[in-house]
């Protein structure tokens, strides 16, 4: 009797079919984002008296301690230092 000729598993292609699909999706939903410290979408919203506020981007805000710490010296030098930066009046 003679043995039927054995079938290759070739699961290589499927496997490589599939990582394919994978990466794409991956890519194409956004799941590898940039680092949490990126810019935030603001969606448009009401205000309590029913201002509309449009949508907008907010800037990311560092959160290191000497960063708050010249932000924190850099308000305070604008309120002791108001004369200096005042408009004058044209007549």
């Amino acid at each position: 009797m003679m043995e039927q000729p054995t079938r290759k598993n070739n699961n290589g292609i499927f496997i490589f079919f599939m990582m394919v699909v994978i990466v794409l999706y991956v890519v194409v939903s956004g799941g590898i984002t940039k680092s949490s410290s990126s810019n935030t979408y603001v969606k448009p919203y009401h205000t309590r008296t029913g201002k509309m506020v449009k949508g907008h981007v907010r800037k990311s805000v560092s959160t290191s301690p000497n960063a708050v710490k010249r932000r924190n010296y850099s308000k305070g030098y604008y309120q002791r230092n108001k004369y200096r930066y005042r408009k004058t009046k044209k007549e």
